[in-house]
């Protein structure tokens, strides 16, 4: 899967469209591209490190964003959000987006519900049908955790335990006491005298399958069709509703109990959509009534991919009740094709899903365990490898195997981002559609496409130019926002400027000049900060104001979503067998007997004597001249007070060139260049962002110390893609800046992103704090950014076991530049 995926210039016109439906034709299908082009619709998966956690704990995630088929360009802003099932936010981050991904934490408190829900999405996507949030119910565990029935397994543990669960969290109520069956007639409806397709599916109160057999009647009690599911609750079945007829079930679940289920209500004028895929073509047959009014004569077909049309067609039924036909899908990649047919009129009368599966949406990753040991604190370690010239963006969590273990009703980064994230609903063990591509799976998928519905268009609205009104317009990170109150408009003159300078908690600071646009307004964007920042401000040419306006300032963000309804696929419970079940409590009961330990340390830490290491050069030099996000961090660095190379340097960037992997520095005619991962580094002279005319400049005899920091940087204005450099003249005497105000200039407050959290791993080779408590660490190793490219292919990555794991799971996904999906699992044991 590469650039050559694309499919706009793959419309086949089967018969040529002409007369008076050609303008409207024209009009449905422009509108369509054009909401396509315009409106592109944002989907997200996340990776968790496990899918159940403790009080206590932290939740560990990364997410993916995907624009149709590539990772999204659109937004930049990342929201997630800790959600109880009443839709009440408990918690909320914003984080930057970078390359498509984010990546952040929870820490969960003691006080949580037995189930909550993660939810995440991005401003662009409240534009439009907020039902296509990423959503995922958590289990929280603790040591009282309700087990299942002593010999309950499979999935009848799966239903027993999730209605306890469920009814814990004040759920059950709301929730239908009874297996419940729905028809799906292939194409919307049934039509009288027509022989159709209707699917079946199956379910108990919590959306999971149900197994059933059953056999359609007539009024009278004549046996006229049989069912029987098939697959995880569906089937089919087909038949030919007579006028003045109606039509009724009787089934039987999979406990014995027996149903009487009604079906739809067949109509007297239609026309029937049917689908089936033909190798490389995907085959439908239209039928219509043998008395149909002139607007069922004449038909159009009209097939979209990610919001593009990819398919158009007059079919004329003017003496044939039946036409078919099928549809080339050379150049279309994986995923779903949308049809939809219109009368003559182009009112739409017909809609059907098809899944096109090429397998051309995986790219090839190896983890090899080179070194395993289970024993207790033993060291293991991985080698990733990315066979492939293009840049990847992988993230890997291990885990104690029994608390990662699979379960059916999972998402991954593939079923999610194909599949589950464009279908309403609920959809039962996803990725089991991308197990294989034979008959029977695909069939099996095809009854997914018969029993959920994909409506993204409003058709009478495009057919009347209508298109989405947006409320959120795309956020450019974090936005420096000044508005003025307590002056009227007429009293701020005109070429008025803000001049704000942003000082974080380790005294770095950043200076803006804001000028006033039409609105009134102060606007700077593009910002990446973390935690809190202050701000001090003055006017520049209007220092009266300072004495009657007050100004106010805001990030930009979205502060709260609570319009959001709650989803009913909130209420479907997560599957917990015994083992995950005793597992988490052992986990949990655990961290409850250690927790007295560790506060008793905390409390005599001013009798301890604690011996330190004598620092090295390097972090010597790290502390005097770094702050912040300056600090530690991905880099390499340099120390020049003792290198004696450096003097023969022309400039920082020759001294530089071929000491970093990946940073490629071109100098000539044209000025020096550089390039880190495809992408330009951020500069940046004791820690203030400049461009590289400032710095090549500079004598190297003035430069103390260099930190050259590998993609991502977040610090760097618009996500720091290519890495950052940071460059450090020398210090003279006890040079600080630690001020903590500046003089003369107002002063306020503004929150930046989530202060990150950097997730521990213990290096036993080494001293280690605590060392001598019990190690009950139940995730070993999360790391949220593994990156990838031609020059650097192959990570190793060294954890250790805890005390008590002997069985670990490893689950590494990610996503390359191109938008293939990688997903890997794989046990230690």
């Amino acid at each position: 899967m590469n650039c050559n995926r694309i499919y706009r210039s793959l419309i086949a016109l089967v018969l040529l469209i002409t007369g008076a439906g050609a303008g409207y034709a024209q009009q449905i299908d422009s509108m369509v591209n054009l909401y396509g082009e315009r409106y592109p619709q944002e989907k997200i998966y996340v990776h968790f490190d496990k899918p159940a956690y403790n009080t206590g704990e932290t939740i560990w995630f990364k997410s993916y964003l995907f624009a149709g088929i590539m990772p999204s360009p659109i937004s930049r802003n990342f929201y997630a959000e800790l959600v109880d099932q009443s839709g009440k936010v408990l918690q909320q981050k914003v984080l930057p987006i970078y390359e498509g991904t984010s990546a952040g934490h929870f820490d969960l408190p003691a006080n949580l519900p037995p189930t909550i829900v993660f939810r995440a999405y991005t401003t662009w996507m409240l534009n439009f049908d907020t039902s296509f949030l990423f959503s995922k119910t958590i289990r929280i565990l603790n040591k009282t955790t309700a087990s299942p029935p002593a010999g309950a397994t499979g999935t009848s543990t799966v239903k027993q335990t999730a209605a306890k669960q469920t009814a814990a969290a004040g759920g059950a109520s709301s929730l239908p006491a009874a297996v419940t069956l729905r028809f799906f007639p292939e194409g919307g409806d049934l039509i009288t005298g027509i022989e159709s397709v209707v699917a079946v599916k199956v379910t108990d109160a919590y959306g999971l399958p149900v197994s059933a057999q059953g056999s359609v009647k007539d009024a009278s009690g004549a046996t006229v069709a049989s069912f029987g599911t098939v697959h995880d609750g569906m089937g089919r079945f087909t038949i030919e509703p007579q006028a003045g007829k109606t039509y009724y079930a009787e089934w039987t679940d999979e406990k014995k109990q027996s149903h009487k289920t009604p079906l739809p209500e067949a109509k007297p004028m239609g026309v029937v959509l049917q689908c089936a895929p033909t190798g490389n073509r995907e085959a439908f047959i239209i039928k219509r009534p043998q008395d149909a009014p002139d607007n069922l004569k004449t038909l159009y077909l009209l097939g979209y991919f990610n919001s593009q049309v990819v398919y158009k067609a007059r079919l004329n039924l003017q003496q044939n009740f039946m036409v078919s036909g099928s549809i080339p899908l050379e150049g279309i990649p994986t995923g779903m094709l949308q049809l939809t047919l219109f009368d003559a009129n182009w009112k739409p009368m017909a809609e059907r899903i098809a899944f096109v599966n090429k397998e051309d949406y995986f790219f090839t990753t190896r983890v090899v365990p080179v070194v395993k040991n289970t024993e207790r604190r033993g060291k293991n370690t991985l080698v990733i490898d990315v066979p492939d010239t293009l840049k990847s963006n992988l993230s890997i969590s291990i885990t104690d195997a029994a608390l990662s273990k699979a379960d059916p009703d999972a998402d991954n980064i593939v079923s999610h981002l194909l599949l589950s994230g464009d279908l309403r609903g609920y959809i039962h063990n996803p990725y089991y559609y991308f197990t294989g591509n034979d008959d029977t799976v695909r069939s099996h998928l095809d009854l997914v496409m018969l029993t959920n519905g994909w409506r993204r268009f409003k058709w009478d609205e495009l057919a009347a130019g209508k298109l989405p009104t947006i409320k959120f317009p795309q956020e450019n990170y974090l936005s420096l926002n000044a508005t003025l109150t307590g002056v009227l408009p007429s009293q701020v003159p005109k070429n008025t400027q803000i001049n704000v300078f942003l000082q974080a908690k380790d005294s770095s600071r950043q200076l803006f000049f804001l000028s006033m646009d039409s609105s009134g307004k102060f606007k700077q964007d593009g910002l990446v900060f973390f935690d809190t920042v202050s701000v001090f401000y003055q006017f520049n040419n209007s220092k009266h104001l300072a004495s009657k306006a007050i100004v106010n300032f805001s990030n930009g963000t979205l502060k709260s979503a609570a319009a959001i309804k709650p989803d009913s696929a909130w209420r479907v419970p997560m599957p917990l067998d015994t083992s995950l079940l005793n597992r988490g409590k052992f986990f949990a009961s655990e961290a409850d007997r250690l927790r007295p330990e560790l506060e008793k340390k905390v409390r005599v830490l001013e009798t301890v004597t604690v011996k330190a290491k004598t620092k090295t050069k390097q972090q010597q030099m790290d502390e005097r001249y770094t702050s912040g996000l300056f600090s530690g961090g991905d880099a390499t660095t340099f120390d020049l007070t003792e290198d004696m190379s450096a003097m023969g340097a022309m400039n920082i960037f020759t001294y530089l060139q071929g000491r970093v992997a990946g940073l490629q520095i071109t100098t000539g005619g044209g000025g020096t260049q550089l390039q880190w991962r495809g992408a330009r580094p951020a500069l940046y002279l004791n820690e203030m962002p400049v461009d590289v005319s400032a710095i090549e400049n500079i004598p190297v005899a003035d430069i103390a110390y260099v930190k050259a920091f590998r993609p991502p940087f977040f610090g760097a204005v618009g996500g720091g893609s290519g890495g950052a450099i940071a460059i450090y003249t020398k210090k003279g005497g006890d040079v600080t800046s630690s001020n903590s105000n500046i003089a003369g200039l107002d002063k306020t407050r503004l929150t930046g992103y989530a202060t990150p959290k950097e997730f521990y791993s213990p290096d036993y080779s080494k001293e280690v704090t605590n060392a001598d408590l019990p190690d009950i660490r139940s995730t070993l190793y999360w790391a949220p950014y593994i990156l990838t490219d031609k020059n650097n292919h192959k990570i190793t990555l060294h954890f250790y076991n805890n005390d008590v794991s002997k069985r670990l799971r490893i689950i590494l996904e990610g996503m390359n530049e191109d938008g293939q999906l990688t997903r890997v699992e794989k046990l230690i044991e």
